[in-house]
C-alpha cells in the first residue's frame, strides 16, 4: 500500500510540476509559449483527476482492511477526518489551476498567465497537506515548511523538465536566446534549492530528530539516499554553470546543455519519487525499530572525552587529519600547484575528513541506537534495581562497583583474568543505553559476561538500564549540596497521588507534569522520639513553608508519623520512588542505605536535581539559600530533555 500511495503521489506531482514550469520558462525570456499551452492544461487537468485516486489509496492505508470502502464510506472519510479535509483543499485549488491552464487555450492574457502560473505554485505546495505536514502535532513553522519545500522543490523540477523540453525543441531559435533562458533559470533554481536546503534542516529537526536516525531508520536511510541525489544534482548543476562561464560569447551548444540538464531531471525524478515514499512512511523521529547497520559510530565523549594517551591510534589519526588539512589548504594558495588544485584539494580534504572520522569513531551494534520500552521511572528504577541484585550482583557487586564476590576468579576463553567493569565509572557515560542493552541481550565485550535474554524479558532489561542509568551517577550525586550545580542529573517521573483538594480538571499526575517550575522534593522517615522527632518536624515544616513561599511545588514522601502541615502532593507508590531516589542520596564515606531518613532535592523547572539540603534547620541558612536559588532557577529557560540522557 505504501508504495502505491508513493507512486500515485509521484504521477501526482509530476504533471503539475511540468505545467508550472512551462508556464514559468516563457515568462524568463518574454517569450509567447504558446507551443506550451496544449501540454499545461493537459497536465494540469491530470493532475485534478488523480486526485481521486490519491483520496482512495490514503482511506484503504487508514480504515482496516477487513472494511470494504464504499462511496458512503469514502464520502465520510473524507469529511470526518483532517486528512480528508485537507484532500478537500487541494483538490479545489487543483480543479481551479486546471480551469484556468484551459481557459489559456481560449483567452490570450497576460494578466491569465500569471495568475495560471500562482494557483500552480500553489498546488505545488498543498501536495505536502496529505501528508506529514497535515501532523497538528508539528510547530507551525515546521508545516510552513513542508508548504515552502514541496513549492519550491516542485518549481525547480518541473522548471527543469521544461528547460529540457525547450532545448531539444527550439533548434531554431538563436543560440542567444537560450543562453539568456539558460542564465536566467539558473538565478531562479538557486533561490529554489536554496529554500529547499533551509527548509529540509527545519523539515529534518521534526522528523529525524537525531543525526544517528539518519541510518538507523528507514525513513533516515531513505532521507540519506535523497540528500546522495541532491548533490549529484548539484554537480550537474554545475557543470552547465562553469560551461556558461567559460562559453564562446556568441554560440551555446543547446544539445550538450540539455543533455546534461537530462541526467540533473534523471537525478531529480529519483529525489521526487523518495520524497513521495517518504511522505507516507513513519517518520524516523516516530520509528521504534531502530537498527543501526555499521559496527562503529562517531563519538567524541567515548574517544577524545576520554583524554586518550598519547601515542595511540586515536592520536595518529587525528594528527594525519591534520596534516592532510595542511595539504589541502597549501595545494589550494600555491600558486605553482593552482592547475591541479580542483582535483587535489577535494581528494586531501576527503581524505583528512575519513581521518578525523576514523578518530572519533568508536564500536557499535545493531541496538546501539535502540529506544527503550520502559520510561525513565522512579518506579522502572526500582524494578531494575531488584533485578541488578538477582542477576548481577556476583561479579558487579552489591553497589555496581566491579567487587562482587565472584570477581576474582572471571578469566575469559583464553584464560586471561577479567575484571567486571565498575558501573558507577565515567566510562559509563561513555556508552549508550542501546550499547548496554546489547549486552545484556547477547553478552559483554569481554565474553565473560553471558547474555541474559533468556532470564530477563525485553522490559526486564530496560528497567534495569534505567537503574544503571541512576547508578551510573553515584560518584558525582555524592557531592551535591545546597549550592545549585549545572544541569546534567535527570529527576527520575513518578506517578502522583490525586490531591485532596484537586483543583477542578487538574491532570497532573505525574512528576514530569510539574515541570514548568521549579520543585521541593523532600523525603523524610518520621520514626524517631522526643527532641530528634521536634528537630525532624521542625525541618519538614520549614522545608513546606519555603517552598510556598518561593511558589515552588512542593512533592513530599514521608513515612510515620509526619506533621500533617509538612505533607504536600505525594506519589503513589512512595516506596519505590524514596528507593529510586536513595541511589542519588549518597555522602562521601556514608554506608548507602535504601531509605532516606531526610533529603530535600530542588528540582529545576526542566527536570533536572540541581540542590540538595539535608534538613531545613532554624540557623543553617538552607532556607534563605532554597529561596534566593529557587528564585534563580524560575527564571532559567526550559530545556527539553530526553529522559534517558546520560
Amino acid at each position: 500500500m505504501y508504495l502505491s500511495l508513493a507512486f500515485v503521489r509521484f504521477l501526482e506531482s509530476l504533471p503539475s510540476a511540468l505545467a508550472v514550469g512551462l508556464l514559468l520558462l516563457p515568462r524568463l525570456i518574454g517569450e509567447d509559449g504558446g507551443r506550451f499551452r496544449v501540454p499545461v492544461a493537459a497536465a494540469a487537468v491530470f493532475r485534478a483527476l488523480l486526485g481521486f485516486v490519491l483520496l482512495y489509496l490514503i482511506a484503504r492505508q487508514i480504515i482496516p482492511a477487513e472494511r470494504p470502502i464504499d462511496s458512503a464510506l469514502l464520502w465520510e472519510f473524507t469529511l470526518g477526518t483532517s486528512v480528508g479535509k485537507a484532500w478537500i483543499a487541494t483538490q479545489i485549488v487543483a480543479f481551479v489551476f486546471a480551469g484556468l491552464a484551459v481557459a489559456r487555450l481560449f483567452v490570450t492574457s497576460d494578466l491569465l498567465d500569471r495568475i495560471t502560473l500562482w494557483t500552480g505554485v500553489f498546488v505545488l505546495a498543498m501536495v505536502s497537506v496529505t501528508g506529514h505536514a497535515i501532523d497538528d502535532g508539528l510547530p507551525v513553522w515546521t508545516q510552513v515548511s513542508f508548504l515552502l519545500h514541496t513549492a519550491a522543490g516542485l518549481t525547480w523540477l518541473g522548471g527543469l523538465l521544461g528547460l529540457i523540453w525547450w532545448m531539444f525543441t527550439a533548434h531554431e531559435k538563436p543560440p542567444e536566446v537560450a543562453a539568456k533562458l539558460a542564465e536566467r533559470w539558473s538565478m531562479v533554481a538557486k533561490v529554489a534549492v536554496g529554500l529547499v536546503a533551509v527548509t529540509g534542516v527545519a523539515m529534518a529537526y521534526e522528523n529525524v530528530g537525531s543525526v544517528p536516525n539518519m541510518l538507523a531508520t528507514p525513513y533516515g536511510r531513505l532521507l540519506t539516499l535523497k540528500l546522495a541525489l541532491l548533490c549529484a544534482v548539484l554537480l550537474c548543476a554545475l557543470a552547465i554553470v562553469r560551461y556558461m562561464h567559460r562559453r564562446p560569447a556568441d554560440a551555446f551548444n543547446v544539445d550538450w546543455v540539455g543533455k546534461v540538464g537530462s541526467l540533473e531531471a534523471v537525478f531529480g525524478l529519483g529525489l521526487l519519487g523518495i520524497a513521495g515514499y517518504i511522505a507516507v512512511i513513519t517518520p524516523a523521529s516516530h520509528e521504534t525499530d531502530i537498527y543501526w547497520p555499521l559496527p562503529f559510530r562517531l563519538s567524541y565523549i567515548a574517544t577524545w572525552g576520554q583524554k586518550p594517551i598519547f601515542p595511540s591510534p586515536i592520536w595518529w589519526w587525528g594528527i594525519a587529519a591534520g596534516v592532510l588539512a595542511i595539504v589541502a589548504a597549501a595545494v589550494w594558495w600555491t600558486p605553482a600547484t593552482r592547475e591541479k588544485r580542483l582535483y587535489a584539494t577535494p581528494a586531501a580534504t576527503i581524505a583528512a575528513l575519513f581521518c578525523l572520522a576514523v578518530s572519533f569513531s568508536t564500536e557499535a551494534y545493531t541496538d546501539t541506537y535502540n529506544d527503550p520500552t520502559q520510561d525513565f521511572t522512579a518506579e522502572s528504577v526500582t524494578r531494575g534495581m531488584t533485578a541488578f541484585s538477582e542477576n548481577c550482583v556476583g561479579c558487579h557487586g552489591a553497589m555496581g562497583e566491579g567487587n562482587g564476590p565472584m570477581s576474582k576468579d572471571l578469566k575469559n576463553a583464553q584464560g586471561l583474568k577479567i575484571e567486571p567493569a565498575d558501573l558507577t565509572a565515567p566510562h559509563v557515560g561513555t556508552h549508550t543505553i542501546g550499547d548496554i542493552f546489547h549486552w545484556l541481550t547477547y553478552g559483554g565485550q569481554s565474553g565473560v559476561m553471558p547474555s541474559f535474554s533468556h532470564v530477563l524479558d525485553v522490559d526486564d532489561r530496560w528497567d534495569m538500564i534505567n537503574y544503571l542509568l541512576m547508578l551510573s551517577s553515584t560518584n558525582r550525586s555524592r557531592f551535591i549540596g545546597p549550592q545549585a550545580m549545572i544541569q546534567w542529573l535527570i529527576a527520575p517521573d513518578f506517578a502522583l497521588a490525586e490531591p485532596k483538594l484537586a483543583d477542578p480538571g487538574e491532570e497532573i499526575t505525574t512528576f514530569y507534569k510539574l515541570r514548568g517550575k521549579p520543585t521541593l522534593l523532600s523525603f523524610a522517615r518520621c520514626n524517631a522520639t522526643g527532641d530528634e522527632k521536634a528537630a525532624l518536624d521542625a525541618s519538614l515544616v520549614k522545608a513546606a513553608e519555603v517552598a510556598h513561599a518561593a511558589g515552588a511545588h512542593h512533592v513530599t514522601v514521608y513515612t510515620g508519623d509526619c506533621p500533617a502541615f509538612a505533607k504536600s502532593r505525594e506519589p503513589l507508590r512512595p516506596a519505590a520512588v524514596e528507593k529510586a531516589y536513595s541511589i542519588i542520596n549518597r555522602y562521601p564515606n556514608v554506608p548507602y542505605t535504601p531509605e532516606i531518613a531526610q533529603a530535600h532535592f530542588l528540582i529545576d523547572r526542566s527536570g533536572f536535581v540541581r540542590a540538595r539540603f539535608k534538613q531545613f534547620g532554624p540557623d543553617d541558612g538552607n532556607a534563605s539559600q532554597f529561596a534566593a536559588q529557587a528564585a534563580i532557577l524560575a527564571q532559567e529557560p526550559i530545556v527539553e530533555i530526553n529522559l534517558h540522557s546520560h
